[in-house]
């Protein structure tokens, strides 16, 4: 067995095992030994049976001396009823709709079976893990859970991962051995194996450590590697011509702030440098991002190269498509997205939009990360614009550069999500950065309140109100369909609850992910039009919703947002002139959630709010919760700030004694593999 062999190679994977393996990314032994577990049972307290507590996991061994089966009370299942004895004593065993077990055990028969003892049923292990005595895979240790696809069971990826784990020592050793001793940190083999299957809490944390500071040290090497390579490409030289610039910010329809101003500045002498712009432009919702971007884009556009604009989401690149096109109403100005392709209003055939391209006939495209990725020629492409810069990694941006040829584009990354300095320079380590701290002239703060059960009648009350006004209003929901589990409101629960009581008589509609991409555009569209009074969404309207008339922003659950992400939902409304309103509706009213909650009261400012968020919750919520890791990550997070400067100090050291890694061969390797692995999104 090697790295390199194939997954249907181990005892007991067939063709459907193959092709589920596949499904979840895992072709190889290797593959499979670096997808890790997403949790941990720990069964690795043994004890006897006299010795075991209630609500506590436990592993137990003995003899199986009685079991038998009968349906329950309501006879709605099957309970299968054993009795395990030692040494110590006995103790009751039960399964719920597990029938077959009673083939499976025997009286007589030894077995290791772990799980909690539950007093309300008779002192019984309720729904115990149980294998032979001795087999020690999933009793008596901390034991690895893992995703799963089609007909996978659990059982069969560990001991799938166990007999792979014969080929872990084949791992290069790729970190300097100076490194790992300073840091103490376990071998690479050793830290793959503890990861799987660790001895102890002690090794499952030092195997942790190691592969997240692997992911954190690649990552600053990888960014040392982009700066590098900027020094040493070409980019087409734009410009900076002040008085075009004057002319076009004086045809704005508003006065921009001394922020913008400093921004764009900033942007366009980079612009006018040979070597392509890396540059990060961060501003707090509502801030005016896109202008600067567009002012930049202006200088590009007239001296005759492209400009592509990339979004997140096709909404996102639809609503800005609209905004460069009543910017640049004498350019020509493309929308490329899976389902949309036209330029202006003028809807064309994926084939004529790309000839056109492909003849100049384009100055600015606007569209999705797809847009990479399709056979699209893009000549002379001089300046890419990424929104949410968050969702675009350093892999993908170094992607970029290599796919551009010889002359690369200027690259200027946008963000709304404030992020502490603190943290800055650790994930964009390889961005310049422009910060603008204030918001345009006539914006109005966001009454902002943390509603409680008693005063929830009076809000909608006010929100009924706003409607009948003629304004319209966003409800966010934690979920999309009802989650007993969670229990948490979904879009599907509110809508109903609001269409019967609050809001009746209310035109209300849904948007989610769920949907297609043609629904969620019509529904974005109506509510743009006002034939929707009401939207109750999941967090898809985080970002590049903008719908002035929409004065009013609820809430549900609002405790399991990050105090980042829900300012971002709050800047969805007072984007106008009209008062605005925010309330936040927690499920859970203890006071340290009510105490987070009341900062958004407080403040307006997303830098302040990130910064508390770092403070009272870890770095990794400042990101919110669909951002559980960075973008080219499986086990380091945002709130590993001291692996991060551990990384970021170490990658500089070693630069700096040898620039081109000449005397560590097996890291420059890796470095290029890590670069190689991840592709355009």
């Amino acid at each position: 067995m090697h790295l390199s062999s194939s997954v249907a190679e181990l005892p007991g994977i067939g063709g459907k095992a193959f092709v589920d393996f596949k499904n979840l990314g895992i072709s190889t032994v290797r593959d499979l030994l670096l997808s890790v577990p997403f949790r941990y049972d720990d069964f690795s307290d043994v004890r006897a049976i006299s010795h075991v507590q209630a609500g506590k996991p436990v592993t137990v061994e003995g003899t199986i001396i009685s079991i038998k089966s009968r349906p329950s009370k309501n006879r709605h299942m099957m309970i299968v009823e054993a009795t395990l004895e030692d040494e110590t004593g006995t103790l009751p065993i039960m399964w719920f709709n597990q029938a077959y077990l009673l083939e499976t055990m025997r009286p007589g028969m030894p077995f290791s079976l772990s799980g909690t003892v539950d007093y309300r049923f008779k002192r019984s292990m309720m729904n115990p893990v149980y294998e032979p005595i001795g087999r020690r895979l999933i009793t008596g240790r901390i034991v690895p859970v893992y995703s799963l696809s089609g007909s996978l069971k659990m059982n069969r990826v560990r001991g799938a991962i166990k007999t792979a784990l014969s080929a872990v020592q084949e791992f290069d050793e790729w970190l300097p051995s100076d490194i790992s001793a300073e840091e103490k940190f376990p071998g690479l083999s050793t830290a793959i194996a503890s990861i799987h299957f660790p001895q102890s809490q002690n090794d499952l944390a030092s195997a942790i450590d190691r592969l997240k500071f692997d992911e954190l040290f690649l990552h600053q090497m990888m960014f040392a590697q982009v700066r590098r390579e900027r020094t040493i490409r070409s980019a087409y030289a734009i410009a900076v011509d002040e008085h075009a610039l004057k002319t076009f910010v004086a045809g704005l329809p508003f006065e921009l702030t001394p922020a913008q101003r400093l921004a764009a500045w900033e942007i366009v002498q980079d612009l006018a440098k040979p070597h392509p712009m890396n540059r990060l432009l961060q501003g707090d919702v509502g801030s005016g991002k896109t202008v600067v971007a567009a002012i930049a884009a202006s200088r590009v556009m007239a001296e005759k190269k492209l400009v592509v604009y990339l979004a997140p989401t096709e909404i996102l690149a639809g609503q800005q498509h609209e905004v460069f096109a009543k910017l640049f109403p004498h350019e020509q100005i493309a929308l490329f997205t899976r389902s949309q392709k036209k330029i202006g209003e003028e809807i064309l055939k994926k084939e004529s939009l790309i000839d056109r391209i492909k003849h100049q006939e384009i100055q600015c495209v606007i569209g999705t990360h797809a847009l990479l990725q399709e056979s699209v020629t893009l000549p002379d492409l001089a300046f890419v614009i990424i929104d949410e810069q968050h969702r675009f990694g350093v892999a993908q941006r170094h992607a970029l550069l290599e796919k551009s040829g010889e002359i690369a584009p200027h690259l200027l990354s946008m963000t709304a999500t404030p992020i502490p300095r603190s943290l800055a320079l650790t994930v964009y380590g390889d961005l310049d950065v422009s910060i603008i701290n204030q918001l345009p002239k006539g914006r109005k703060a966001i009454g902002t309140a943390v509603v409680g059960e008693s005063a929830r009648a009076g809000m909608w009350q006010h929100v009924q109100d706003q409607v009948k006004e003629g304004r319209q209003v966003y409800v966010v929901c934690p979920l999309i369909d009802p989650s007993d589990t969670l229990g948490a409101k979904s879009v599907t629960e509110v809508s109903a609850l609001l269409k019967k009581g609050s809001l009746k008589g209310s035109r209300i509609e849904v948007l989610h992910g769920k949907l297609k991409s043609e629904e969620k555009q019509e529904t974005i569209q109506s509510f743009k039009d006002q034939k929707i009074d009401v939207l109750v969404s999941t967090t898809v309207v985080e970002v590049g919703v903008d719908v002035p008339n929409a004065t009013v922003m609820v809430v549900m659950g609002a405790e399991r947002f990050g105090l980042a992400q829900l300012h971002q939902l709050r800047g969805r409304v007072g984007r106008s002139d009209i008062a605005s309103y925010c309330y936040l509706l927690p499920d859970d009213t203890s006071p340290q959630a009510e105490a987070r909650l009341k900062l958004l009261e407080q403040t307006q400012n997303g830098f302040e709010l990130a910064e508390k968020d770092l403070q009272l919750r870890g770095a990794g919520n400042v990101f919110g919760s669909a951002q559980s890791g960075f973008p080219d990550f499986k086990l380091a997070t945002p709130a590993d700030v001291d692996l991060m400067k551990k990384a970021r100090d170490h990658a500089a050291r070693l630069l700096e004694t040898d620039p081109q890694l000449e005397s560590y061969p097996l890291l420059r390797q890796q470095i290029d593999l890590t670069f190689e692995s991840v592709h355009l999104e």
